[in-house]
């Protein structure tokens, strides 16, 4: 069967989909499916997980089409960022699944596995990007509460401000990290850097 909108543009596709088209998902899906797949399929090896991480993509995709902000509408561009991300998420389930399983065992005499320092990177370099990406003020503020350790009172006097606002910078700086990191990254973060 011919899809509808075979010949539209992915712009045409974005703005159809926002408006409640299936037909546009459905194009979306012949059009993307393969190459999406293939990129899962490298990453995990495994065909069958592979599947589900672009059903979870293309199913986001449509539950958020309403709020969906695609930068510049270049769907390719945010379909190949999506699936990285779901790799990543389902990478991290994985290890997570396997941590319980051997009980949080460590090789090498107590060092970290090879696995899991990879991870820790990638979210690091995550978290890293997230702050740098926040405004001036609200990054120093961040910086010295969480990463120097000082009260909210000795933020506001060093930078001559109210501790009102080093609350309201504190705040709008956890909710754009939060924002910029995907749920299940965010939870990795507090296990891993918050919780020992």
């Amino acid at each position: 069967m011919t899809s509808i909108h075979r010949h539209d543009t992915d712009k045409e596709l974005v703005t159809k989909l926002r408006q409640d088209d299936e037909a546009a998902l459905s194009e979306i899906y012949e059009r993307y499916w393969d190459r999406l797949f293939v990129v899962a399929a490298n990453r995990l090896g495994d065909p069958q997980e592979a599947e589900e991480c672009v059903q979870d993509v293309l199913y986001k995709l449509w539950r958020l089409r309403e709020t969906l902000h695609i930068e510049n509408d270049d769907l390719s561009g945010y379909l190949a960022v999506s699936i990285r991300n779901q790799v990543f998420n389902r990478r991290l389930k994985r290890h997570r699944e396997r941590l319980r399983v051997a009980e949080y065992e460590t090789t090498d005499a107590g060092h970290p596995s090879p696995e899991l320092v990879l991870i820790a990177k990638e979210l690091q370099k995550r978290i890293d990007r997230a702050i740098n990406n926040l405004p001036t003020q609200c990054r120093i503020v961040f910086e010295l509460s969480r990463q120097e350790g000082k009260t909210v009172k000795q933020v506001a006097d060093q930078l001559a401000i109210s501790e009102n606002t080093v609350k309201y910078h504190l705040k709008k700086a956890n909710r754009d990290i939060r924002e910029s990191l995907d749920l299940s990254v965010w939870l990795a973060v507090i296990y891993y850097f918050f919780q020992k």
